[in-house]
């Protein structure tokens, strides 16, 4: 086999992945429900937090499984294996993917009774997700081709960096801690303040697709002011969701090419 079969094979082994991945995530969720014989949602009532979103929240999953798997297709074509956008950010992608069917499966099944296990796999979600994003940040816009990916791993990191501090706020909850209360407030706090910081510093940094993610991120924050009644918390998610907001905004008007910061 010479040099550019091997690349050829390399190629469709990541484009296949992808495909196989993005699959999975969409047959995860009934899957773990088959399994364990209760959904997400269910675990998710049960160790509820003060920073679990509003339940319409969720409904964002919707469209990024659509886009994750219009992209899988799109990749996959053969004029499109071989692009440096799609070898840089398939296999990390691929990885979120399958790290969401994973948690779908896990968290339903052992999210009360081993609640720390789903905690360190999405934090690998936000982890593979992160570096599919910052390597498009080195990439030189080319076109309508790059938008699919771009606005996929932006809207994919936005809300599983919420995702990922909702989960753990319920993990503490399973684990024994007071969902209600003045220690949890300022626990809810502590942890909006620190998401909305990071979230306005990766804004501000990023250089394509901060549209997608600061959109998935404010959509995350203003569904947990929605559903929490302790004024301090509203004022927190609120007050995250606004600074990413502004840095957005402040972020766009220093771009000098502000379609691929704000789409891809």
């Amino acid at each position: 086999m010479d040099q550019a079969d091997d690349v050829d094979r390399r190629d469709g082994i990541r484009a296949a992945a992808v495909v196989v991945a993005a699959v999975a995530q969409v047959v995860g969720s009934p899957l773990g429900s088959a399994v364990s014989d209760r959904s997400v949602g269910d675990v998710s009532d049960e160790t509820g937090s003060l920073i679990t979103p509003a339940g319409y929240a969720f409904s964002i999953w919707g469209v990024i499984f659509a886009g994750a798997l219009a992209w899988a297709v799109h990749q996959a074509l053969p004029s499109q294996r071989g692009r440096e956008l799609h070898r840089r950010t398939g296999w990390p992608l691929a990885l979120a993917f399958a790290g969401n069917a994973v948690w779908e499966i896990l968290f339903p099944l052992i999210g009360i009774s081993q609640p720390l296990l789903p905690v360190v796999v999405i934090f690998g979600i936000v982890a593979a997700t992160a570096v599919a994003w910052a390597r498009l940040q080195d990439l030189s816009p080319d076109g309508l081709g790059r938008l699919l990916p771009a606005a996929l791993a932006g809207l994919l990191l936005g809300w599983v960096t919420i995702a990922a501090t909702v989960n753990t706020g319920q993990a503490g909850v399973a684990l024994g801690a007071e969902p209600t209360g003045t220690a949890a407030e300022w626990w809810a706090v502590a942890a909006l303040v620190a998401v909305g910081l990071i979230a306005s510093g990766l804004v501000l940094a990023a250089r394509v697709a901060a549209g997608p993610f600061a959109l998935a991120a404010v959509w995350g924050l203003v569904a947990v002011a929605v559903d929490v009644a302790p004024t301090l918390v509203v004022v927190a998610a609120l007050g995250a969701a606004a600074a990413v907001t502004v840095a957005l905004v402040v972020r766009t008007v220093a771009r000098r090419e502000p379609v691929e910061l704000l789409v891809g």
